[in-house]
């Protein structure tokens, strides 16, 4: 069974009082707290400019997942590369359907 829980309080009291004694080190400890609470206050700034943008993309997203459309698949294919070459009938590359073609084309 590890005590070291119980000796929390007094490392953290003794820290304090050194830090309160020594000049230097309560100027060091100013300066790691100023430095922390600005990271946190830059990090809430880029949570609350992100959030619309991060709405707005899911929402977009399920919309989409919702009601697909079959002209943004075909031109997706042809950007990729994938204009029906390798595929087979449903749609699918051979490579989705075989797992032994996905350890083959491993080791090529």
């Amino acid at each position: 069974m590890s005590y070291g829980f119980e000796w929390i309080p007094a490392v953290v009291l003794v820290g304090a009082f050194v830090v309160l004694m020594v000049p230097a080190f309560a100027l060091i400890a100013l300066l790691v707290v100023a430095l922390v609470a600005l990271a946190a206050l830059a990090a809430l700034a880029g949570a609350v400019l992100a959030t619309p943008y991060l709405l707005v993309r899911s929402l977009r997203r399920r919309r989409a997942e919702r009601h697909p459309s079959p002209s943004r698949d075909v031109g997706r294919q042809v950007l990729a590369g994938q204009g029906g070459a390798g595929r087979d009938q449903v749609g699918g590359s051979a490579l989705e359907h075989d797992p032994a073609a996905v350890v083959a084309g491993a080791g090529a």
